[in-house]
């Protein structure tokens, strides 16, 4: 079968259980028992740990029923599917289950053939889902309904240079950008925040960016093609320029659009436009120059080519946002393998050629100030920084080569992640002592609950009882229980307390739930064990 999906059982009566597990060919209706729980509190460790696609409860059961039980299922997996299975003089009490979304109810005695009809229903609910979030039509739905924000999302990391070259020709049959297989393109920015008097009436309703972005649509379709995207810093487009000599038509248009923005939206905007390339991973490089454009407009009008502000304008040594987003992530989250990478994609910027001081500073500069953050956001010794110099002078002094990059960054950027490393490894441990120290410090307390030491702790559940387990070998609960357990086998050692004392003095508010947990530890019951 090509689902397989795990299934516990809970009921109190262990031959009720038993029986169950025989008379059910499990296989055959496409599930799995992965194991069994006595009462729901039982449950609720297992579950927490096993994460069963089905629960099959009793409802009524000591120390918490199947309809607590199901309350709490609700809460930390909801699309867990319950399955309630008691008597005929429960059915009324059941009937406060529909709040609960419970899957299906069985009256015991249990029926084989009746539970089998029951598991095929269940089975094909869960195959259902899965079918509707793996299913073609819908996921093709799902991703019709989204491209073009699937489509806006690729142009902004294509032109700041995230997109894997290998990968361009399948995103661009993808999302259905045909431009992108023209033979030049320019890319422009827009900026709306011009400085000075703003008298638009489409601003208050915040609708300014969307007229000019139908200004812009409207004018590039009298052009050809072209795609429109935004960017956190303000709308972009990308034309299609197959020749060098339709450049200056593209900026009449421009200026054109401009012109009716004031006269029709009554608000100025500045358009800057890069230069344009012929190769797709070059349209950083326009997106670059149209960026640097746009922030000439205060002094060039509103519509600035870059190439008339900068025109002997080569292409300069910069220490980029791709650069900088790299170097960050390997630094704080890296191994050894891709701080290499990094590090040398870094200095392979440099080439082959010579590089003049100031603009290796300026680059070295860019370097320092990744790791300086990462240094200040962790409170690590500055000095790691320097590696084999002494100061921050020493390093713009004497890095002047790819060679000395290298020699400089590698041994800084390896220094620096291994006492990060270091510095989790001890930032978790601390962590899980202070989850100790409270348990500790609150077990007694029966209304202690995970959530409750995770508001003490300022962090999430699920991560809180990743960690924890990971780090200790067992789950909160059975960590917590075994808490419980240790003091309540202290105080029948040392003192004569009755048990429902004890119970009451570790934590448990019914005595019978107490005896039941420790027997299940020790083998015998609290009293016994006294008598030993």
């Amino acid at each position: 079968m090509e689902n397989e999906y795990k299934i516990l059982l809970v009921d109190d009566e262990e031959e009720v259980r038993t029986t169950i597990m025989k008379k059910i060919d499990w296989q055959r209706v496409g599930f799995r028992v992965i194991g069994d729980a006595e009462n729901g509190r039982d449950a609720l460790e297992k579950i927490e740990t096993l994460e069963p696609d089905v629960v099959m409860t009793d409802i009524r059961m000591p120390y918490m029923d199947g309809l607590a039980l199901a309350e709490e299922i609700r809460k930390i997996r909801p699309s867990t599917k319950i399955i309630f299975f008691s008597g005929y003089d429960d059915f009324e009490y059941a009937k406060q289950a529909i709040s609960l979304r419970i899957t299906e109810y069985i009256l015991k005695p249990v029926n084989a053939e009746e539970m089998m009809e029951i598991l095929e229903r269940v089975r094909g609910i869960l195959d259902e889902e899965i079918e509707h979030l793996r299913g073609e039509t819908v996921l093709q739905e799902r991703f019709s309904k989204n491209l073009s924000i699937l489509r806006e999302n690729f142009l902004g990391n294509l032109v700041k240079g995230n997109v894997q070259q290998s990968k361009m020709e399948t995103y661009i049959q993808e999302y259905r950008l045909p431009i992108l297989e023209r033979e030049g393109w320019v890319v422009i920015k827009l900026d709306t925040g011009v400085i000075g008097q703003n008298t638009s009436p489409w601003k208050e309703d915040g609708m300014l960016n969307v007229s000019v972005r139908k200004l812009l649509e409207d004018k590039l379709v009298e052009w050809g093609e072209f795609a429109i995207f935004q960017r956190p810093s303000g709308l972009c487009a990308i034309i299609a320029v197959e020749k060098e000599s339709a450049v200056q038509s593209i900026l009449s248009l421009l200026n054109d659009m401009a012109r009716e923005s004031r006269r029709i939206l009554q608000h100025p905007i500045a358009i800057g436009m890069g230069k344009r390339v012929t190769k797709l991973e070059d349209l950083e490089s326009s997106y670059n120059g149209a960026r640097e454009a746009v922030s000439y407009e205060n002094m060039a009008g509103d519509v600035i080519y870059i190439q008339d502000v900068e025109p002997s304008r080569g292409e300069l040594l910069r220490f980029d946002e791709k650069l900088e987003t790299s170097l960050n992530h390997v630094l704080q989250f890296g191994d050894e393998e891709t701080i290499v990478t990094c590090v040398e994609n870094i200095a392979q910027k440099l080439g082959g050629v010579e590089v003049e001081c100031s603009g290796m500073q300026t680059f070295v500069i860019g370097i320092l100030n990744v790791i300086l953050r990462v240094v200040q956001k962790y409170e690590l010794e500055e000095h790691l920084i320097f590696g084999k110099y002494q100061d921050y002078n020493g390093i713009l002094s004497q890095v002047k080569t790819k060679e000395d990059l290298l020699d400089w960054l590698k041994p800084v950027c390896f220094s620096l992640s291994g006492c990060l490393n270091t510095e989790r490894m001890g930032t978790t441990r601390e962590l899980i002592r202070k989850a100790q120290r409270y348990i500790g410090e609150n077990y007694t307390n029966s209304e202690l609950s995970l959530e409750m030491l995770c508001g003490h702790l300022h962090m999430s559940t699920p991560y809180f009882s990743t960690i924890f387990k990971r780090e200790v070998g067992e789950s909160y609960s059975s960590y917590l229980t075994g808490i419980r357990l240790e003091r309540a086998v202290e105080l029948l050692q040392q003192t004569d307390d009755k048990t429902y004392v004890i119970a009451a003095k570790v934590g448990y508010d019914e005595a019978n739930y107490f005896s039941y947990v420790f027997k299940k530890r020790y083998g015998v019951s609290p009293n016994k064990f006294r008598g030993k």
